[in-house]
């Protein structure tokens, strides 16, 4: 068992605990497995209604998991992008990973909860040809 942080209480109370999948990393950031459907939701949560809030994107990225063989209690995927948001106020981060099954390579953009997000998403769709909808210029 992962122990709970104060973020992690946070989002349990606001999305309810089988909204997330945690994540035991070796840095001991907070790692949570989010679905698609509620992405948008959880860091526009994280940005601005919560006490003591996450105001960076610090990173967005994406992995290629389709030759991984050790998955160690993660969710299945071929592809996962990953949110990393930092927060001044408490001196902390967390990130956010969805799991994504081709074909079906889409999530809701995030660049206008973070204008930052805007060129992320952009390399993302760029190298792994993951499509963010809602985003307002997909280009090279």
């Amino acid at each position: 068992m992962i122990a709970e942080t104060e973020v992690t209480a946070e989002l349990h109370a606001r999305f309810g605990e089988a909204a997330f999948h945690e994540q035991s990393t070796v840095d001991r950031i907070p790692t949570l497995w989010v679905s698609r459907d509620t992405i948008r939701e959880v860091v526009s949560y994280l940005k601005s209604e919560v006490d003591q809030p996450y105001a960076m994107l610090y990173d967005l990225t994406a992995i290629d998991e389709r030759t991984r063989t050790h998955r160690d209690h993660q969710p299945d995927s071929d592809f996962t992008v990953v949110y990393h948001l930092l927060s001044f106020d408490r001196n902390e981060d967390i990130r956010l990973k969805v799991a994504l099954h081709e074909p079906s390579l889409s999530l809701p953009s995030i660049s206008d909860i973070w204008t930052s997000a805007n060129w992320l998403e952009r390399e993302v769709w760029d190298m792994f040809g993951i499509t963010f909808d809602g985003h307002p210029h997909l280009r090279r």
